[in-house]
């Protein structure tokens, strides 16, 4: 096996390498896959235990906004097309943290959990931290950008075959369709010390509020999404290396 590994590695490191990503991007969306579980698991837990403060997420939301000078801030519910590609956020053009319906009227621990996170991003925004709002104004890239990229492609490749007779539209879409996917790529790598910040502001406000076991259980939530922030961020970077090597392998297949 090592002798095979040797010779991989002389004639041709480039398999080799998309090999070995391939296996470590393999182990990656797992971890990732299992962080989400972990997520969805407890968030049901917690969305069936009523916090002890009797609010709703949507009350709580707004308490928190008018407590920290950010009366001009609204909370509304998320309508079926920004539940489904964003959940609970809070958008910086509408200036307004959009909560899930299960979300917005409900008084569980989840609720609350969501909503002070949300409404920490919101403070970063008052604050004017650049990396949150670079994020954010990127944010739509970051969840369209990977997968507009094989369908543009595809359309200018029938395009330049049927009409122009080139790939010089193929070329400029591939161009302007990588760099789709660095942008999504920096959305996933600015997640991680965004998201970050707004737990821990988040997790103070309810250390305030709620008792030391409601904390420890939205904390376990909170770390579960840590986790997939950072896996997020490795498989993104994984893939990207994949598809360095995918080229890289074509190229030096054609040179020989």
């Amino acid at each position: 096996m090592n002798n095979l590994l040797l010779s991989v590695t002389q004639n041709d490191p480039f398999t080799l390498a998309y090999i070995i990503v391939g296996i470590l991007l393999g182990i990656a969306v797992l971890v990732a896959l299992i962080a989400q579980i972990a997520i969805i698991i407890g968030y049901w837990k917690g969305n069936r235990i009523n916090n002890s403060l009797g609010l709703t997420g949507g009350e709580y939301a707004r308490k928190l906004l008018d407590e920290n000078g950010m009366y001009d801030v609204k909370v509304k519910k998320c309508g079926i097309l920004r539940t489904i590609i964003f959940g609970n956020h809070y958008s910086i053009s509408k200036r307004t943290v959009f909560l899930r319906v299960l979300t917005i009227n409900k008084t569980s621990l989840t609720s609350v959990a969501m909503a002070a996170q949300k409404v920490a991003l919101a403070k970063q925004h008052k604050e004017g931290n650049k990396i949150m709002i670079v994020r954010s104004r990127l944010q739509g890239l970051g969840v369209f950008a990977p997968s507009l990229f094989i369908p543009l492609v595809i359309i200018s490749l029938i395009i330049d075959l049927l009409v122009f007779e080139t790939i010089l539209l193929t070329a400029i879409v591939i161009v302007l369709a990588v760099l789709f996917f660095i942008f999504g790529f920096i959305v996933t790598l600015l997640n991680i010390p965004v998201e970050k910040k707004a737990i821990e502001c988040a997790k103070e406000w309810l250390k305030e509020s709620l008792n030391e076991e409601e904390v420890q259980t939205i904390s376990k939530v909170y770390s579960s999404y840590m986790v997939e922030y950072v896996m997020q961020f490795i498989v993104a970077l994984l893939r990207i290396l994949h598809f360095i090597l995918k080229i890289l392998m074509k190229i030096k297949s054609a040179e020989s």
